[in-house]
């Protein structure tokens, strides 16, 4: 076993995204917990490597980015205060005919020094549980003893590394490939990316960080639910800064698919086409196994109102580990900029960690279990038929859908929760497309169904998409 602890001398830190979003002036997102990535590159400048090492032989850190995730033992997302810094002006080298600041001669440049944030307990432990090699031990021990600080140098740390830890620390921030909240990690050949990057920067060429890949990895909050089995689709969960009107969900949604694309084609090697299973223009039988885009409105209590406060992107089962991948770090650069079209909304988009509030955002509103599921917004229906669907139509939906058959089905037009979606027919469908009739549906299990649920032929889009009944009172009243 490894253990490091990272001691937070000031109770703060300044650490934020790798994407170098504070230096280009935009909205920063603060990095909580220290990502395991950050910790390694903190590390690797403590004594540097090749034939800078002074201390150590440099093979403890090609161990020690071979090693899967990390346990993070650090404070849950709503223990951590955060207060961002307004924008200043500094002094820079170099003559000028100007005076700044009681200095002649010089000019100043503004900075964004980014988000403090303060956490309930000042220290973040990272636990590996492969067992160290004594050399590789004392020689990291020697480089934690020479680290500063991490994240901003205004963010003093001391970190000790040992071969054992205490029993009772607590939940961990657990690696978990379905969590939809991401930190970036060490990779075999990160070390060689970081000593480019170096060799870059000292011939005096520019350099910066988010030129240097990124591998992100999924991680479940402390007290999050643990799946008694790992969920057979991947979703992503998102919360949005600010709430969108409820009929402006296809807006949403289709502006969500758009930005995830463009980033994901970005982020592809040249001539590498995007997967079947984000835009689903594969054979006939997959295109059931295609990517949902989902927005999350408020519904199901006394005060809702319908008002959209997340989103979440649903990877079918089928979704390859690097497909699932390439997603999670589009998502993660699309939260470093706004989810925008021109007249309609403007929102930032943050990636879900554990948070309690919004509800509406949160995994634990949608996924149930439950046997009885209502929509929170209309199905649209996936063939014309001669009145209300019946059973048997809503199994052809769910059987679709990839959920079982339901035992009861009851239609109305208007919506039966409070806040649920009661949208125009020029809401509900998509430029260009065929205009097809919808519904509300109350459907009934005979087993408990695990969620999201999404129905009918708008799923892809967040249509159809259904609330569990049931829940407990905690829950419902949150």
């Amino acid at each position: 076993m490894l253990a490091i602890t990272v001691q937070l001398l000031h109770g703060t830190i300044r650490a934020g995204s790798p994407d170098d979003t504070v230096l280009a002036g935009l909205d920063p997102t603060p990095e909580w917990p220290p990502s395991p990535a950050r910790l390694f590159s903190a590390l690797v400048a403590a004594d540097g490597t090749r034939g800078r090492c002074r201390v150590t032989t440099g093979a403890e850190l090609a161990w020690l980015e071979q090693l899967p995730p990390p346990l993070i033992h650090a404070s849950a997302p709503d223990a951590v205060l955060a207060s961002p810094l307004e924008p200043r002006f500094v002094v820079v080298p170099g003559r000028a005919e100007s005076a700044v600041q009681e200095y002649p001669a010089r000019q100043s440049r503004r900075v964004h020094p980014g988000v403090r944030q303060a956490p309930l307990a000042d220290s973040v432990i990272y636990v590996w549980l492969d067992a160290v090699p004594a050399d590789h031990l004392h020689a990291i021990q020697r480089r934690a003893a020479r680290v500063g600080y991490l994240g901003c140098a205004d963010s003093p740390v001391r970190l000790r590394a040992t071969d054992r830890v205490d029993a009772d620390l607590g939940d961990p921030w657990r690696p978990d490939r379905s969590a939809s909240f991401t930190l970036p990690v060490p990779y075999l050949g990160f070390l060689d990316a970081l000593d480019s990057a170096y060799d870059t920067w000292s011939a005096g060429e520019p350099m910066r960080r988010a030129w240097i890949r990124s591998v992100r990895f999924g991680y479940r909050p402390p007290g999050s639910l643990q799946p008694d089995t790992a969920p057979l689709p991947e979703v992503i969960w998102l919360r949005f800064d600010r709430p969108v009107a409820g009929r402006k969900l296809l807006s949403v949604t289709e502006t969500l698919r758009a930005a995830v694309m463009d980033h994901v084609q970005r982020l592809l090697p040249a001539g590498e086409e995007i997967s079947n299973a984000l835009h689903g223009h594969g054979p006939v039988d997959e295109l059931g196994a295609q990517a949902r885009f989902v927005a999350l409105p408020d519904v199901g209590h006394q005060h809702a109102d319908g008002r959209l406060l997340g989103a979440a992107v649903w990877l079918p089962p089928g979704a390859s580990p690097e497909t699932v991948q390439i997603v999670r770090s589009a998502l993660a650069r699309l939260s470093a900029e706004r989810l925008v079209k021109p007249r309609w909304f403007d929102v930032g988009i943050a990636l879900h960690a554990g948070e309690a509030r919004p509800w509406a955002a949160s995994p634990r509103r949608w996924c149930g279990p439950a046997r009885r599921w209502v929509t929170a917004t209309p199905v649209i229906h996936e063939r014309w038929t001669k009145g209300p669907p019946d059973l048997r139509e809503a199994s052809r939906w769910c059987e679709h859908a990839g959920l079982p058959a339901p035992t009861a089905v009851r239609v109305s037009r208007h919506p039966g929760l409070v806040g649920a979606l009661d949208l125009h027919p020029t809401q509900v469908t998509r430029a260009g497309h065929e205009r097809r009739p919808y519904s509300h549906l109350e459907l009934e299990f005979a087993e408990d169904v695990t969620g999201p649920v999404l129905v009918g032929r708008g799923r892809h889009f967040g249509l159809g998409l259904m609330s569990p009944q049931g829940k407990r009172k905690e829950d419902a009243d949150g």
